[in-house]
């Protein structure tokens, strides 16, 4: 394997765990735009205000709507830039929005886990992020196989999907904190 994967694999394990900060956000207003923003808004009907989900997302329901359960895409920054050959500090696009220190990994963030980001709460959701076709051209299918490597599943190289369950802002160097479960 890639030494830049095994790094990957190394820093999705080490991550901080139940709590963490946003590094940088990004906005999608239209296909392949990725706006790096200090702040996002997050409303539990509508997705990230300005954000292109409510009408281009990838999963839907029965009625045609967005499936709320891929509202938001949290990533691991310092995975990313294991994939990205990017330097601390770089702000690269991926396509997610919330990129943090966290551990996202499934032994942390259980689907049905509570984030408290600033004044939104976001749901864990059971939708697994194992990569697409714009992560295998982006950073090559050496890449997409580490990251959907049945070793590594449970680590989510790739990230994990939330739904919005308070509204609310959210800004770059915030904290996060897993909420107690109810």
């Amino acid at each position: 394997m890639n030494t830049r994967f095994m790094d990957a694999v190394r820093w999705a394990g080490a991550a901080r765990v139940g709590s963490g900060h946003v590094d940088f956000l990004v906005n999608r207003p239209v296909e392949g735009v990725h706006e790096s923003v200090d702040e996002l808004y997050l409303d539990v009907q509508r997705g990230i205000l300005g954000d292109r989900w409510s009408e281009t997302a990838w999963l839907r329901l029965p009625d045609g709507r967005a499936d709320p359960r891929v509202q938001v895409s949290l990533t691991n920054t310092r995975v990313m830039q294991c994939f990205t050959g990017a330097e601390p500090g770089d702000v690269f696009r991926c396509g997610d929005n919330i990129y943090t220190d966290l551990n996202l990994s499934m032994s942390a963030l259980p689907p049905g886990a509570r984030l408290q980001i600033d004044e939104a709460v976001l749901e864990v959701s059971d939708v697994e992020n194992d990569a697409c076709g714009k992560f295998v051209q982006r950073f090559g299918v050496d890449a997409f196989r580490c990251v959907r490597a049945e070793a590594n599943r449970s680590l989510r190289l790739r990230g994990i999907f939330c739904s919005i369950v308070r509204a609310g802002r959210v800004r770059v160097g915030a904290s996060l904190s897993l909420l107690p479960a109810s």
